[in-house]
């Protein structure tokens, strides 16, 4: 059995999250440019393990699995079928994701326990690389890596600075004007001369919720308009940039408690 796949963008250069879901496949020696972190926590069977630097490891449920590039290893199941995810990211592209100019030491410890914030902050990316929302998918990437490298990667916690003067307000409006369309961090950032990342904190201490959680929460109140008005349920998602019927139901009940299906039959009842 082998149901792999390794999703990408192309809008956002140099990572990669591969999905694993094998059974009786080895992967020899070899090594990536990239750094690689996965959460063993987010397996749903098996047990994975690898030989590197010179030792075998079992990979159990509740530990991470940290590569630096260029480092040589093999790759098998310990188990029948292992399933896991493991995301990839290019070492030139971490300062403008993290927005320093030095480089994280790199992962001292290949596995180190999980409390289980990274296998959830992997499988919310997993989850948005199915979609299309470029400023979700961002946003989750940036705060995996911060944690992913301040915890285990020797990158000091970041404490920015940031001088609002009306940066935020700005933002914000800009949300409420262009809710339906597809918005990127990236293009957030360069709005204002911003960092993405300086962005996010400045907006969660102004608004409560980071700038994607903002901009759903403006979809919904929208969609609840629209519903109101009698407009179709798959009309309302496509018209508001949901990714399909399925994602428009999820982010609906996140926020009100109820599907949009269920939010309309009792109003109109």
């Amino acid at each position: 059995m082998n149901a792999n796949s390794l999703l990408a963008k192309p809008w956002l250069p140099g990572v990669e999250l591969f999905h694993a879901d094998f059974s009786g496949q080895a992967f020899g020696r070899h090594s990536h440019d990239a750094f690689a972190i996965g959460a063993i926590g987010a397996i749903v069977q098996g047990v994975g393990g690898y030989q590197c630097r010179g030792q075998r490891y079992a990979l159990p449920a509740g530990t991470l699995s940290l590569m630096n590039p260029e480092e040589p290893h093999t790759g098998h199941a310990e188990s029948a079928r292992v399933v896991y995810r493991m995301l990839y990211i290019e070492e030139s592209r971490l300062p403008v994701l993290l927005g320093r100019k030095r480089l994280p030491n790199g992962f001292s410890t290949l596995n180190p326990h999980d409390d289980g914030q990274v296998a959830a902050g992997l499988a919310r990316l997993a989850g948005e690389f199915e979609r299309a929302d470029a400023l979700t998918l961002e946003s989750e990437l940036l705060a995996l890596l911060e944690l992913v490298f301040v915890r285990h990667g020797g990158l000091r916690e970041a404490h920015p600075v940031f001088r609002d003067s009306g940066v935020t307000a700005y933002l914000r409006d800009y949300l409420e004007a262009h809710y339906a369309e597809a918005v990127s961090l990236e293009q957030l950032g360069a709005l204002v001369q911003r960092h993405p990342r300086h962005l996010i904190e400045a907006f969660r201490r102004a608004y409560g919720v980071p700038p994607h959680t903002y901009l759903l929460q403006r979809r919904v109140r929208e969609a609840k308009r629209r519903l109101l008005q009698g407009q179709a349920l798959a009309d309302v998602a496509l018209d508001l940039g949901f990714y399909d019927q399925a994602h428009f139901n999820g982010v609906f009940r996140r926020f009100t408690g109820v599907t949009p299906g269920r939010f309309r039959a009792v109003a109109q009842a």
